[in-house]
């Protein structure tokens, strides 16, 4: 029988997968694996240590017969950790916990992600089947774990740890260790996987994003409901800088991934903004000579996005299968300012900066997806009709022509644990429905398999949590004829590496 030191699983936000890629609410499971996942299991096996790695809702989506007890049953393991970056994804990691402990109770179960780290306490005061959380980040930590486990030493030294010791007892060690380097991990090792072929395939089918690419950790901006802001990294993981990696690495990620994969695209782990242009255009400029037929997709995390930025981007990817992405969630000048005033002086998206997007994505023929979402702090009714009115005002100038590609996009947010809005929901006019975990894993759990993986966990004022996901909907609706169309021009697009045209 095959023998792994340690085993890691992905869970699903659901046991109730749906049986089939093709359906709708397939993107609901959320079969991303953080990145992070891959760096600690190919540092395990770079020190010597057996390793793999289990996606349960791709498993699952493949073959709607696979279990994952019986599958645990086909190896042994000494350790087994499970990821819960995403909060969707309590419940399931939970359900995995009590699976794996069925099948080998003395196997050591540690849990790890943004959520794990946040609920760290409360996650070991209420489930027995988990003997320990890494919080923060995780690669040194899981494999000081290892190495002390195996020796049957005690694990005080282990870095981020809060784990049971053998009296029952909770302790709670250091969070000591911030990587201050990430040119010794590998974010692309794919062969710890199974199916990784499929995996590939199906992130981009199934979610709509290709494989997210690691560029780097940290963020310097603070948008309300998002947990990977830097005062939420600060708390959650001791980073107080963003550190990129090296772009020859992603050079060589993409190497990887283009040869062993002949993957169509990537996705960039880490958004641009004015402090990273001189970044972007290095890495752009080896991508290009290293002619690769591939598509890119990035985000926007701050403006402005010039001209010059836009021509780069034109002639390092192909048209097909290449995206750009902002999220202002709202068009409303006054809700961005009184979000700046709180939480991100930055936090700005004027209206005739995302017209000056959309007139460039129209000039060199990218598609430009811009997120909205109903129900953010201080939106009024007249906020959400403008919202409205912008969108079908795109429609009609953008959405029936060929040779434009503009799409909105949107989805019920949930406010996420250690986000501003979470800390101090009273500041942003909210009320979070859920605090503790359990209350959060249960409405997971009570949540329907969908196309929307969130649900919403706040009221507003005058607003509450079913209006919101009811009038995000709409929304939805509403912009889907812009979706299909950018959707049918990308399909009739040449791939095309000819010089960009000039205003």
């Amino acid at each position: 029988m095959k023998s792994y030191d340690a085993i890691f699983i992905h869970p699903p936000k659901n046991t109730l997968v749906p049986k089939s890629m093709n359906s709708h609410f397939a993107r609901g499971t959320y079969i991303f694996v953080p990145m992070g996942t891959f760096a600690i299991a190919d540092l395990l096996e770079k020190e010597g240590f057996s390793v793999k790695i289990i996606n349960y809702p791709l498993e699952k989506i493949l073959n709607p017969h696979w279990d994952l007890q019986k599958h645990l049953k086909e190896f042994e393991f000494e350790l087994c950790g499970i990821d819960l970056h995403w909060l969707h994804n309590s419940y399931g990691a939970i359900e995995v916990a009590k699976s794996v402990k069925h099948v080998n109770p003395n196997a050591k179960v540690l849990f790890g992600g943004f959520s794990a780290s946040y609920y760290h306490d409360e996650i070991l005061n209420h489930f027995k089947v988990v003997d320990g959380i890494v919080r923060g980040e995780g690669e040194i930590p899981f494999l000081q774990y290892l190495r002390e486990y195996k020796k049957g030493s005690d694990l005080s030294n282990v870095s981020n740890l809060t784990y049971r010791n053998t009296c029952g007892s909770i302790k709670v060690n250091p969070l000591s260790y911030c990587a201050k380097t990430l040119e010794n991990l590998n974010f692309t090792n794919l062969s710890l996987m199974d199916h990784a072929k499929e995996y590939i395939e199906s992130c981009k089918k199934i979610m709509g994003i290709p494989f997210n690419l690691s560029i780097g950790r940290g963020c310097p901006f603070n948008c309300p409901f998002c947990s990977g802001g830097q005062q939420s990294q600060q708390k959650l993981t001791g980073r107080i800088k963003v550190l990129l990696r090296d772009p020859k690495k992603i050079l060589d990620d993409i190497s990887t991934l283009y040869d062993d994969y002949k993957i169509e695209s990537v996705f960039f782990g880490h958004g641009t903004y004015p402090a990273t242009f001189k970044y972007w255009k290095e890495l752009f400029g080896l991508i290009r000579n290293e002619k690769f037929d591939i598509g890119g997709d990035i985000e926007i995390w701050r403006l402005p996005f010039p001209k010059d930025m836009w021509k780069l981007y034109y002639k390092t990817f192909t048209q097909q299968n290449t995206s750009i992405s902002i999220s202002p969630r709202t068009l409303s000048q006054k809700v961005q300012n009184m979000i700046a005033k709180i939480c991100d002086p930055t936090f700005k998206f004027p209206e005739n900066q995302i017209e000056s997007l959309i007139k460039n994505a129209n000039l060199y023929g990218l598609t430009l997806r811009i997120w909205l979402t109903i129900g953010y702090p201080f939106q009024t009714l007249k906020d959400i009709i403008k919202d409205f009115y912008f969108t079908y005002k795109c429609f009609w100038k953008y959405g029936l022509s060929k040779s434009n590609s503009i799409t909105f996009m949107n989805e019920p947010y949930y406010i996420f644990p250690s986000s501003p809005v979470h800390e101090q929901p009273e500041k942003f006019g909210l009320k979070l429905k859920y605090k503790s975990f359990l209350e959060v894993m249960n409405a997971f759990k009570r949540s329907k398999i969908s196309f929307f993986y969130n649900i919403i966990n706040y009221d507003k004022k005058h607003m509450s949590g079913v209006s919101i996901q009811n009038l995000n909907k709409l929304l939805l609706v509403s912009s889907i004829p812009m979706f299909l169309t950018a959707s049918k021009k990308k399909k009739d697009k040449k791939k095309l590496k000819t010089n960009p045209p000039e205003l």
